[in-house]
């Protein structure tokens, strides 16, 4: 199976970590897209485009042997748990555990969200910036991770699908300081572990796990050419006929 995504490890990717603790990492084609290389300079047009198997033409897409293709990176982390090779599934079968570990996975995925839009918003020239839109974005953040270190406080008896998307969240907003051409005009050195040593201590032992190490701030080393990226898009395409 192929999987089009972002090949930016400065940060810790879900999807990386869900396909590694499944077992699926050696089953999986990576193929590096660039959403945002125009940016660079880089008059690349529509190089990158996966338009052709997803309409919203986003990473990450992933798409199975026999072409089908799925989308949105919550449908793509419980496709790849849901084939498991490794007899890990981080999806908690029923009960408290699982909704605890959804509605994690839909909060660390909304912070990360959020970050990407003011990291979007501090490319602008300092005078174009929105600050109102800042002053709304980040009080979501800051209770978000009043809420991680809460539940970090009680602990966990397994790592799950939540602790894949807080590992993503947090790494991305320690990420964005540095990502930013404009500091962050609230917050321009935010740090998410002050004050909040429990998820500073599950952090620090999480990220020793081989489904984080596999990538995080490992430089990506493989093809990465737009030539390759619509190369495995027709591969894709033809499986569909």
């Amino acid at each position: 199976m192929k999987l089009f995504y972002s090949p930016f490890h400065n940060f810790i990717h879900k999807i990386l970590v869900t396909a590694h603790e499944a077992g699926l990492w050696q089953d999986i084609r990576f193929v590096p897209t660039f959403p945002f290389k125009n940016r660079e300079g880089e008059d690349q047009g529509d190089a990158y485009s996966i338009a052709a198997i997803n309409p919203l033409d986003k990473v990450p897409t992933l798409a199975l042997d026999d072409g089908q293709i799925v989308y949105g990176s919550q449908a793509v982390v419980e496709c790849l748990d849901s084939m498991s090779k490794s007899g890990k599934q981080l999806y908690p079968i029923s009960g408290k555990k699982r909704w605890d570990a959804i509605t994690r996975l839909a909060l660390a995925d909304t912070m990360f969200e959020n970050t990407v839009a003011l990291a979007m918003e501090g490319w602008n020239p300092v005078e174009e910036q929105r600050i109102d839109f800042f002053k709304w974005i980040w009080p979501k953040l800051i209770r978000g991770f009043d809420f991680l270190e809460i539940a970090c406080k009680k602990g966990f008896d397994d790592f799950d699908i939540g602790q894949a998307a807080m590992l993503h969240a947090v790494s991305y907003t320690d990420f964005k300081v540095n990502f930013y051409d404009a500091k962050d005009p609230l917050y321009p050195e935010f740090d998410c572990f002050e004050n909040r040593p429990n998820l500073k201590a599950w952090w620090d032992d999480t990220i020793q796990r081989p489904s984080v190490t596999s990538h995080y701030n490992v430089e990506f080393d493989g093809e990465d050419s737009a030539a390759f990226c619509q190369q495995q898009v027709q591969l894709v395409l033809e499986a569909q006929r």
